[in-house]
């Protein structure tokens, strides 16, 4: 018996045997091929993309592959390292990402790689992602944090092939919708689409022109939010594109009232768009354009019973006007010389207040003597009481005057409102003393001290310039010390204590006598002063100097200030952006001019 057991167990441990055998040679045989796996190679990692099981450590560890190679080429795309990795890794990485076989968050982060390579190779997988993404009111997911690389990758290769997803999705996305305000995700769309400009897109973008915002009731301001966003950013883009499609279009939105927060996006792309601009503004404000009239007259009509407004009669006459303040902001503003002619004409043809409306905006046009005339003509005959929707005619007209860097202009302007008399000339004479403080020359001061002299007795007795004495002893020492010397007033310009906002009035000075001491020498020192002038209020005097002095456009400042919002961009500098805002409308003039 015992025997008989032996007999059958002994092929029962010959097997275990056997098999324990076996085993250990699979071991071994794993191990081997283990040891043959160099893991420090991309090429490792590829390999192991087909297989399931592997696949979403693999993506991972080949990012990781290109982190490591970005450090060592200092974030150089076109480094040594990143460039050989990319050849090896880029176009099996996108074929994964276009099979959307991962995880959300695997998938995510792969297409921020892919977005973050900036390599054309990656571009089928990246536009594939984008035209599959919906995006929704609905709280985020996972993907969503990395769908704005992808969108500004797609815009920085400017990816043409992007163009059909990029707009379908502008079109749906509501920026009012917490995916598209979560970090800015409607912002980065708008700004891939401006690098893009994709003349494909322009009846589409003209339709969203046309769209009518119903009201502005606090109630309704999600739908205001997203149609002010589709429409800017349309305005902008058709700009960009010179559409003479979009010019009628353009010219409506700046004559509704409901679209106020796009006013100034329409005008500049009307700047961009140019002469056929002025064609059909100019028709406008000759009052030669009864369906742009009889659409401004509605709107305004509109907006006051959105306003809860009880419509009278007077509002009725004053509908019947109101395009001509639209029409001379969109002829002023592209400020070429044809233009002049036209405004002129306007001003002849208007009653008191569209007069001083129109003649506020005649500095914007190329310096010309018969313009100096004619703003003198609207000032001499402007009652004091006259009030637009600007404000006081008088004051308003007066303070304006400075915006010509004319010192005789100014100096005619201040003899009149130091003849002024009555309870209302002080109001014309303060105006007078903030014009002078940035045009008069050391030789116009004394007109200074007669204004600043002038006496007050509302709210108390006391004189004209009183409130000024600070800023005028600045300004005197200033005078006094660079006169007439264009150096002295370049080192003032962007001296530190100057950007101080307690101080900022000597370097808004210095901005003004740099235009009027250097003529067309001082633009070039103005555009090159501009980077390092941080005070806001300066920087703006210095660009306006620069507009005024360059009436037949200048392509070399246009190009040196686009460079500066580029690096900007590039850095996602948003506090310089917005610092920088104020030159896109003067780039725009610089080229529309030319």
């Amino acid at each position: 018996m015992m025997f008989g057991k032996a007999r059958r167990i002994a092929p029962l441990l010959r097997s275990l045997l056997l098999g324990t055998v076996t085993l250990s040679a699979a071991v071994i045989s794993t191990g081997t091929l283990i040891a043959c796996e160099d893991e420090s190679v991309p090429e490792t990692y590829v390999s192991r993309l087909d297989d399931k099981l592997q696949r979403n450590a693999a993506v991972k560890r080949l990012i990781q592959f290109y982190e490591d190679a970005m450090t060592k080429d200092k974030k150089n795309r076109e480094g040594e390292h990143v460039k050989k990795l990319l050849d090896v890794i880029v176009e099996p990485l996108s074929k994964v990402a276009e099979s959307a076989e991962l995880d959300d968050a695997t998938q995510g982060e792969l297409l921020r790689f892919l977005a973050d390579t900036r390599d054309k190779r990656a571009v089928a997988a990246l536009v594939k992602a984008l035209d599959a993404y919906r995006i929704d009111d609905k709280r985020a997911e996972s993907i969503d944090a990395h769908m704005g690389d992808v969108v500004r990758g797609l815009g920085e290769m400017k990816a043409k092939e992007a163009a059909p997803a990029l707009l379908k999705l502008f079109k749906n996305m509501h920026a009012s919708w917490p995916k598209a305000q979560n970090k800015l995700f409607y912002r980065i769309v708008a700004e891939a689409m401006d690098k893009l400009v994709d003349p494909a897109w322009e009846s589409d973008l003209i339709a969203l022109l046309k769209t009518d915002i119903k009201t502005l009731d606090n109630k309704k301001q999600r739908q205001v939010i997203d149609q002010v966003y589709w429409q800017a950013t349309a305005a902008k883009l058709l700009g960009a594109m010179h559409s003479k499609k979009a010019v009628r279009p353009l010219i409506k939105v700046v004559l509704s009232p409901f679209k106020r927060n796009v006013h100034t996006t329409a005008i500049s792309a009307l700047i961009k768009i140019g002469k056929p601009s002025i064609d059909d503004g100019v028709k406008l404000l000759n009052g030669e354009d009864q369906e742009l009239m009889d659409y401004a007259a509605a709107e305004f009509l509109r907006s006051a019973e959105d306003q809860k407004q009880k419509i009278t009669d007077a509002m009725k006459k004053q509908a019947k006007t109101v395009y001509l303040q639209s029409a001379t902001l969109v002829v002023a503003n592209v400020g070429r010389a044809e233009c002049t002619d036209p405004m002129l004409a306007a001003i002849d043809k208007g009653d008191p207040a569209t007069k001083a409306i129109i003649a506020n905006e005649l500095h914007k046009l190329p310096a010309d003597k018969k313009i100096n005339d004619k703003f003198l003509a609207v000032l001499d005959k402007t009652s004091p009481t006259l009030n637009t929707p600007l404000g006081n005619a008088m004051e308003t007209l007066t303070r304006t005057t400075g915006s010509f860097f004319d010192p005789d202009l100014a100096m005619q302007v201040a003899e009149k409102a130091a003849k002024m008399k009555g309870e209302d000339a002080a109001y014309a004479q303060a105006a007078a003393i903030e014009m002078l403080m940035k045009v008069a020359r050391k030789k116009d001061w004394a007109m200074v001290e007669t204004l600043s002299n002038k006496p007050i007795t509302y709210p108390k007795k006391s004189t004209v310039g009183k409130g000024y004495e600070k800023e005028l002893k600045a300004l005197k020492a200033a005078l006094d010390e660079c006169g007439d010397e264009m150096a002295c007033w370049e080192k003032k310009l962007t001296a530190g204590a100057s950007q101080q906002k307690k101080n900022q009035i000597v370097g808004i000075k210095a901005g003004y006598m740099m235009a009027i001491l250097g003529g067309d020498a001082a633009r070039k020192k103005l555009a090159d002063a501009v980077p390092r002038i941080s005070n806001d209020a300066i920087r703006f005097v210095a660009i306006s100097a620069i507009d005024r002095l360059s009436p037949k456009g200048d392509k070399a400042i246009a190009d040196q200030f686009q460079a500066l919002i580029d690096k900007a961009v590039a850095n996602r500098d948003t506090a310089k952006l917005k610092k920088l805002e104020p030159l896109k409308t003067v780039i725009y003039r610089l080229q529309a001019r030319l």
